[in-house]
């Protein structure tokens, strides 16, 4: 057989059974209104690091890592593309293998053994999930899990009435400080709404978002709760930084600055780098990240910058292993390794696109 009549044979084949699984659900839909066909990228997850247990491992490591933030990311985007089945299938994973004693997420599960120590972002985002679980499908235990867990961050991990990075239940001790991009405006109303938080609680939250000080209009790290200071890290981080920025946008705080920023760079270099010095705003590496690309999507999309959300997306695309072929097929790739994260937050950005009809 001809090589090229070959190759295409090959991948008709492999277009035919990707949708085959989209055709199956078709025929006896939970919810018709949920069906939506597989994106390379959640092919590829659910292919080379979902387990047969719905758990997904951050990396091709013989150890396998579990970690809280890939469950609530993968929540976070079944509820974006209203799959009910496998979003149960995912709390289902949070009550049996992420739930500590006391209703707080362990971040990490190693060798089958969970760390007593829960990440605040990671449990807000599993809250957020929830909750947007329970208004799309009406279900009262998503509501039941989400205050659960909401009234434990209460208890366990706060610092002077401040939520803090983490609480660690081996020696019960919640950590003084708050990570400025684990603060989510969006997370924190929930806590409103499940009635853990009164209106105050939350604007005393957020106020740390509104003080913060900014260097060349930038964020900084974190905030100190006990000496009540600001800290500033020598390089900017753009993961961090754009997480703050999309979050202090949910509590009306002005980032223009950050975005004209990003935009320049972006048109003059065809590119964003992971990392930038603060004082010189050179580039401190020669990396790209799909992450960094996946959140200024996002962060373009709540600005209204259509234009350049899919002008970042089509070069986060170039990222990605496109062709049906190759064996990591909807992978982001760095050579034979990858991540959760830089995996997960583009199949969100994506996901976002195609609901707002920015992509077709």
């Amino acid at each position: 057989m001809d090589t090229s009549i070959h190759r295409t044979a090959i991948v008709i084949l492999i277009v035919i059974l990707l949708g085959g699984c989209t055709w199956k659900q078709q025929q006896e839909p939970a919810h018709p209104e949920s069906v939506q066909p597989v994106l390379p990228g959640e092919y590829f997850i659910t292919h080379h690091l979902m387990t047969d247990q719905g758990m997904i491992r951050t990396s091709f490591a013989e150890q396998h890592i579990y970690l809280s933030e890939s469950l609530g990311l993968w929540m976070d985007y079944l509820v974006q593309k209203k799959d009910q089945p496998s979003f149960d299938q995912q709390v289902d994973v949070l009550h049996t293998q992420f739930l500590l004693n006391h209703d707080l997420l362990s971040w990490q599960i190693e060798s089958q053994q969970k760390s007593k120590v829960n990440a605040l972002v990671d449990d807000l985002r599993v809250v957020a999930a929830l909750q947007k679980a329970d208004q799309l499908w009406q279900k009262s235990a998503y509501q039941t899990t989400a205050k659960e867990i909401a009234q434990a961050l209460k208890d366990n991990n706060m610092f002077k009435g401040i939520l803090t990075d983490y609480y660690d239940a081996s020696t019960k001790q919640t950590s003084h400080t708050i990570t400025l991009s684990y603060m989510d405006p969006k997370a924190i109303k929930e806590l409103v709404s499940l009635q853990i938080f009164t209106k105050q609680t939350m604007i005393n939250q957020l106020a740390i978002l509104k003080n913060a000080p900014r260097q060349k209009g930038f964020f900084p790290k974190s905030y100190d709760i006990a000496k009540k200071a600001y800290s500033f890290d020598q390089e900017i981080n753009l993961i961090d930084q754009l997480y703050t920025a999309l979050h202090a946008e949910h509590a009306q705080v002005d980032t223009s600055e950050i975005m004209k920023w990003l935009k320049t760079n972006f048109q003059e270099e065809g590119k964003l780098y992971g990392r930038y010095e603060l004082n010189s705003l050179k580039p401190a590496v020669t990396y790209e990240s799909p992450s960094v690309y996946a959140l200024v999507i996002l962060y373009a999309l709540n600005q209204g910058e259509l234009d350049f959300a899919k002008d970042v997306y089509h070069r986060m695309k170039e990222l990605q292993i496109q062709d049906p072929l190759k064996p990591y097929y909807g992978g982001y790739m760095n050579e034979k390794e990858t991540h959760s994260f830089d995996n997960l937050l583009p199949l969100i950005a994506e996901r976002e696109l195609l609901n707002e009809s920015v992509i077709q």
